[in-house]
């Protein structure tokens, strides 16, 4: 993640968390928002019940009065019902006004429609009956007028108590409701009356639910039930609108037996709609600012930050290129990036005065080692030409006394003369050895692809033509090719197999066995013998210069071969190792790094 993006996604934290606080903030003040319009249902819900234990107890009064009128306690039918309808036009809070004779039957009442009606079964009618001086209360829907009404019924008595006819009273339910909704202070406001039965006298504004509508069981009608103690409010989806509805009941003694319940909501929505507003206009203030401010941090780091870095990261790579005269130069920034950018330009001053310094000391020390090769390379033609010369004179000297003397000496004196011989040739040898040894460390290699399987048959074939002795049997397996110096690899093939082939000699069943493979990202080969095989214990002498793990009278040798392929397998960039067993044979691994094919991988 780059500089920039991370001082932009600070920015947008810096932002972002005081945003986050403020919508947390509102939604605090959305619930405290709901909470108040749960109020104010409730305190709506409330008063108007009291408003309509005002109009049953203003009805008490006014039917109180009427009861002991003269106008209505008279057999004239007509004069009883015009009676009543003036009372009717001054009273418009009812739909009618009548009185019931105590055997059930209409006598009179305010539209005068001189109907013979029976309202024995009228539960206000029985209980006004029952219990003579009290109100008889019942919400119904008027037969004269089809509209919600609350039947408010008194019975009337004469002098002896005797009932002598039932007042009767029909409180315009959907007028006085309609008239306390207009007052409620909510654009979606519903106001409802519901009966103890779920059935509902009332609902403003108009919708789906209609008056006479039965709610029974519904949430809404599981609300109306409440009772004092329990919570008079929830939230109830109705006409597909989410609400918080609050209720309130009339008292009873107010209202005896009527079991009215007041159904006031709200639509969610717009109890929310304020913190909703404030939240949208903080939102976009938020996003402004936050726009706001990723530009200028956009401005300020690439100003301030991302170029004067670029130019740190340009100079500094031009350095690891090896451009040691790269520096980030003036002008430089302020504060703690140009403080930076000067140590930086300081360092480079250093490094560059380090590498003069350094190349000077390579320089010198270049000069001495080819010195010192040269030294080396003389005293090798000393040694190879001044003891070369006294060898071949003793090697000659010995061969002429063999072939003109030894008619005269005795056959230890020819002994002798061939022990001469021996160690001579043996020290010319090894002064070859040497020299080769000590030449493999400066030679440059010759790199080309080898065939490492013509390699070794060539190997086999040069000990074959020697004619030493018969060869033993000589598996040669895969032998994937290589890439290196193929005369160096070549004597590497020489001296291992050579060396199996001496150390099998004394065996009748002789077995060699040479292969190859690709191994854990490099070419291994190995040769492998049953011959007199070696003690694990002196490992570590294996590979030196005249160390010899065999006697040399059993198993003849320099004691420089095997240090001759260590040397030109690491020089490879391989590696050598080998295992063996006393009397049971040895197997000698060397190791090559992959060459590379074409495009460049392993092949």
């Amino acid at each position: 993640m780059s500089l920039r993006t991370r001082i932009l996604l600070l920015v947008l934290l810096a932002t972002l968390l005081p945003a986050a606080i403020r919508t947390y903030i509102l939604a605090g003040e959305r619930e405290a928002d709901i909470t108040r319009a749960r109020e104010q249902l409730q305190t709506a819900g409330r008063l108007i019940a009291e408003d309509l234990q005002d109009a049953v107890r203003s009805t008490a009064q006014l039917e109180y009065g009427l009861s002991r009128a003269r106008d209505l306690d008279t057999e004239d039918r007509a004069a009883c019902s015009a009676f009543l309808a003036g009372v009717l036009r001054e009273y418009p809070q009812y739909t009618g006004l009548l009185t019931v004779k105590p055997d059930g039957y209409l006598f009179c009442d305010s539209l005068r429609t001189g109907r013979a009606l029976k309202l024995t079964d009228r539960r206000y009618f029985q209980q006004a009956l029952a219990a003579p001086h009290t109100l008889a209360l019942e919400p119904a829907f008027g037969r004269l007028t089809g509209k919600a009404v609350l039947q408010i019924a008194y019975p009337a008595h004469n002098d002896d108590g005797a009932v002598k006819f039932v007042l009767l009273a029909s409180l315009d339910l959907d007028k006085f409701m309609r008239g306390r909704f207009r007052s409620l202070p909510f654009e979606s406001a519903v106001l409802v009356l519901m009966d103890g039965n779920g059935t509902v006298l009332t609902w403003h504004p108009q919708g789906e639910t209609k008056p006479a509508s039965s709610l029974a069981g519904s949430p809404l009608h599981r609300l109306a039930q409440r009772r004092d103690g329990q919570d008079g409010h929830a939230e109830i989806t109705t006409d597909g609108v989410a609400r918080v509805w609050a209720v309130a009941e009339p008292e009873s003694r107010e209202v005896p037996g009527a079991d009215l319940s007041v159904l006031v909501s709200v639509a969610k929505d717009e109890l929310t709609a304020a913190a909703d507003r404030r939240q949208k206009q903080i939102l976009a203030v938020v996003a402004v600012a936050t726009l706001l401010a990723f530009i200028l941090a956009w401005v300020l780091a690439e100003a301030g930050i991302r170029r004067p870095i670029k130019r740190m990261l340009d100079a500094s790579a031009r350095l690891a290129s090896g451009e040691l005269g790269a520096r980030i130069g003036r002008p430089y920034s302020r504060g703690e990036l140009g403080a930076l950018m000067r140590q930086l330009d300081a360092t480079a001053e250093r490094i560059d005065l380090f590498n003069a310094e350094l190349e000077r000391r390579v320089a010198e020390r270049t000069a001495q080692l080819e010195a010192a090769n040269q030294e080396i390379d003389s005293f090798s033609y000393s040694v190879s030409h001044d003891l070369r010369a006294p060898l071949r004179a003793i090697d000659g000297y010995a061969q002429i006394l063999k072939e003109d003397y030894s008619d005269r000496l005795d056959d230890e004196g020819r002994r002798l003369i061939g022990v001469v011989r021996d160690r001579a040739q043996r020290m010319g040898e090894l002064i070859d050895e040497l020299l080769l040894f000590s030449r493999l460390g400066r030679s440059p290699l010759a790199e080309a692809r080898i065939d490492m399987a013509s390699q070794v048959h060539g190997v086999i074939d040069e000990i074959a033509a020697a004619g030493t002795g018969p060869l033993p049997r000589i598996e040669v397996g895969a032998l994937p090719a290589a890439s290196g110096d193929a005369a160096l690899i070549r004597q590497v093939w020489a001296n291992l197999i050579s060396n199996a082939v001496k150390f099998t000699g004394k065996r009748a069943d002789a077995r060699i066995a040479v292969r190859g493979s690709n191994m854990d990202g490099e070419l291994v080969y190995c040769v492998e013998d049953n011959g007199a095989g070696f003690d694990m214990r002196y490992y570590d002498k294996l590979f030196g210069v005249f160390q010899r793990l065999h006697d040399a009278a059993a198993f003849p040798g320099t004691g420089v071969g095997l240090a001759i392929v260590e040397r030109i397998v690491t020089r490879h960039g391989g590696r050598v190792w080998a295992e063996g067993k006393p009397g049971e044979g040895a197997v000698f691994f060397f190791s090559l790094p992959i060459p590379p094919d074409s495009t460049g991988n392993p092949a």
